[in-house]
C-alpha cells in the first residue's frame, strides 16, 4: 500500500513551485485551494478503503497505516476552512449572495446527497439488504446511514444554515454577522457532542469553518504583513509548527481524548495556508480532485462495498486500485449529472424569484 503513498507524492511533485521573495499573491484562489482540496481528496480516499481491509504491519503497509493514523481527522480540516472562506468572501462582494445561499447552495448539496441516498438504498437491495423504512427516511436527512458517509454533509449543511441565519438580517455588518456565525458554530458543536460524544468526527472540525470566515476578513492585513516579509512569514510559519509539533507529541494523551483537537486543527490548518504562501502545489489533476470532493466522499463506498461483498479485500493492492478507479469514474459521470440538474434547479429558482418580484410590484 506504500505505494499509494508514494503515487501521491509524485503527484505533488507534478508542477510545484517555490516563491522566497514576494510569496504567492494568489495561494487562496480557487485553483490553488482545489488543487491542496484534491491532495486531500485522494488522502480521504485512502482512509476509508483503509476500513474494508486487514493490513499487517509489513514495511509495504506500514508507513500507509501510519500516515493515515497521523493525519487522522486533520484530513477534512482544509475542506471545512476553504468553505468557510469562500463564502465569506461571496458574501463579502456579492449583492443578495446571501439570499441564494439556502435556495443555490445548501438545497444543491442536500438534493445531491439524497440522490446518492437513493444509489446506496437501490444497491443495499441488490446485495440483499433489507433497510427499515426509519432508517431509510433519516438518511435523507444525514440522521442515519445506509451504506454513505453522512457527517460531513450533515455538518456542512447545518453551517450553510447557521452562515444564513448570521448574514440575512444584518445586512453589511461583516464583522457582527461572522461573530455570530461563530457563536452559532459553536452551539452546533455542543449539540452534537450532546448527541454524538463517542463519535467525535460529528464536531471537532466544525470550527475550522468559521475559522476560514474570519481569514477572509483579516487576509488583507495578513498577506500585508507576511507576503513581501520572508523573516515574518519564517517567525509566523515556525511558530505555527513548534505549536502543532507540541500539542501533538507532548500533549498525546490529552489530543487522544480530543481535549486540544480543536485548537491543534486550527493550528494545523493555518500551517498549510502559511506553507502554500510560498509553496504552490498545483496541477491539472490535483485540481480536477479538488473539484469532484462531493461525488468522491459520498460515492467512494460504492465500490468499496461491493468488492468487499464479493470477498476482493483479500488482495489490498487490487481492492484499494479497483476502488480508486472506479471512485473516480462514477464520481465524474456523477458530477456531469448534477451539474445539468443544477442548471434546471437554477432555472426553476430563477423562474419562482422573478414571479415573486412581478407579484410585488
Amino acid at each position: 500500500m506504500v505505494f499509494f503513498l508514494a503515487a501521491l507524492l509524485v503527484l505533488c511533485l507534478v508542477g510545484i513551485k517555490f516563491s522566497g521573495k514576494n510569496g504567492f499573491e494568489d495561494y487562496m484562489s480557487p485553483q490553488k485551494t482545489g488543487s491542496i482540496k484534491g491532495v486531500f481528496t485522494v488522502i480521504v480516499l485512502f482512509s476509508h478503503v483503509r476500513q474494508y481491509l486487514s493490513l499487517d504491519a509489513s514495511p509495504f503497509n506500514k508507513p500507509y497505516v501510519d500516515f493515515l493514523s497521523f493525519l487522522g481527522q486533520l484530513m477534512v480540516v482544509m475542506f471545512l476552512f476553504y468553505s468557510g472562506y469562500g463564502v465569506t468572501l461571496g458574501l463579502m462582494k456579492k449583492e443578495g449572495y446571501v439570499k441564494t445561499l439556502l435556495s443555490r447552495r445548501a438545497l444543491k448539496v442536500w438534493i445531491h446527497f439524497d440522490i446518492a441516498v437513493l444509489i446506496y438504498w437501490l444497491l443495499g437491495l441488490a446485495l440483499g439488504k433489507n433497510y427499515p423504512v426509519k432508517k431509510l427516511l433519516l438518511s435523507f436527512i444525514g440522521l442515519d446511514s445506509v451504506g454513505s458517509s453522512i457527517w460531513f454533509i450533515f455538518v456542512t449543511l447545518i453551517l450553510y444554515i447557521v452562515t444564513w441565519l448570521s448574514f440575512r438580517f444584518i445586512k453589511k455588518r461583516i464583522i457582527i454577522s461572522t461573530c455570530i456565525a461563530t457563536l452559532l458554530s459553536v452551539v452546533a458543536v455542543i449539540l452534537l457532542f450532546v448527541f454524538k460524544k463517542y463519535e467525535s468526527w460529528w464536531y471537532d472540525t466544525l470550527l475550522c469553518y468559521p475559522l476560514g470566515m474570519w481569514y477572509a476578513i483579516a487576509k488583507p492585513y495578513i498577506d500585508k504583513a507576511l507576503l513581501p516579509n520572508i523573516g515574518k512569514w519564517l517567525a509566523c510559519t515556525g511558530v505555527t509548527l513548534t505549536a502543532f509539533i507540541t500539542l501533538y507529541y507532548f500533549f498525546e494523551q490529552s489530543r487522544r481524548d480530543r481535549a486540544i483537537f480543536v485548537p491543534m486543527s486550527f493550528i494545523f490548518t493555518l500551517l498549510l495556508v502559511f506553507i502554500s504562501m510560498r509553496m504552490s502545489v498545483n496541477n491539472g489533476v490535483l485540481r480536477w480532485l479538488g473539484t469532484r470532493v462531493f461525488g468522491v466522499y459520498i460515492l467512494q463506498r460504492i465500490p468499496m462495498t461491493i468488492l468487499y461483498h464479493f470477498g476482493f479485500n483479500n488482495n489490498p493492492v487490487v481492492f484499494a486500485a479497483i476502488s480508486f478507479a472506479v471512485t473516480l469514474l462514477i464520481a465524474e459521470g456523477f458530477e456531469r449529472c448534477m451539474a445539468l440538474l443544477d442548471k434546471k434547479l437554477d432555472a426553476g429558482i430563477n423562474k419562482i424569484s422573478f414571479s415573486t418580484k412581478k407579484n410585488k410590484a
